[in-house]
């Protein structure tokens, strides 16, 4: 079971271009999760004027958090990052969150993974990084440096219908449905069902059992 929020970054939302795993030295405190719908809606009626109706629109999720990265000494045992210290831990972070692939010319999408706080999320993409240096060494060099993140769904929501593919090495959130279970899970994802505890820790399940319909599930590539 990870007990880190994991920031899982991709070149793209197909699930098999996978770039990196940041995973948090400090959980956040508070995530704020804004959800917002679009009322009205233009269209155009049959002279070619326009018309607004009313229509809901759910429009894509954001999440804000802030987190903290110590390499001060006030924290032991719990390693960085980025093992050679603050600045590189930044840079990574930097590299998996904002700064553009030079084929697409835009930024990593990523995942959101950390026990059932994700659950109903897609991919998003970084909107808004900001750091704060708060302590230094003798030096200059940072020590402790204070984040703050907003990642925002992507206007076409990743789905299944998206994803006709079962390979392994390939990250895959299905939606959990009627006579499903962690064993069919294991065995379509991974090709062996001996993979269906792991499938439980990874989604924070206390029961192989606790399974609801309608509810996403998370299967990324597993080291065999």
């Amino acid at each position: 079971m990870s007990s880190k929020l994991e920031i899982i970054a991709y070149r793209d939302t197909s699930g098999n271009s996978f770039i990196g795993d940041f995973k948090l030295q400090l959980n956040p405190t508070k995530i704020t999760v804004t959800r917002s719908t679009d009322n009205t809606k233009e269209d155009t009626d049959s002279d070619g004027n326009t018309v607004t109706k009313d229509e809901a629109t759910f429009q894509p999720a954001k999440y804000t958090f802030k987190f903290t990265i110590d390499d001060s000494g006030a924290i032991e045992h719990i390693r960085l990052p980025h093992s050679y210290g603050i600045s590189e831990s930044i840079g990574m972070l930097e590299q998996y969150t904002i700064r553009p692939n030079n084929e697409t010319h835009q930024n990593p999408f990523v995942y959101l993974h950390w026990g059932k706080t994700f659950q109903y999320s897609y991919y998003g993409q970084v909107t808004a990084l900001k750091y704060t240096y708060t302590f230094f060494d003798i030096n200059g060099n940072p020590l402790r440096a204070e984040v703050t993140l907003t990642v925002t769904e992507v206007d076409s929501a990743f789905n299944d219908s998206s994803r006709n593919f079962n390979s392994p090495d390939i990250t895959r959130i299905p939606t959990i449905k009627d006579k499903d279970n962690l064993v069919k899970f294991s065995i379509d994802s991974y090709d062996d069902k001996k993979y269906y505890l792991r499938i439980a820790e990874m989604n924070n399940l206390s029961s192989i059992r606790e399974l609801k319909n309608g509810n996403k599930i998370f299967l990324p590539p597993l080291q065999k």
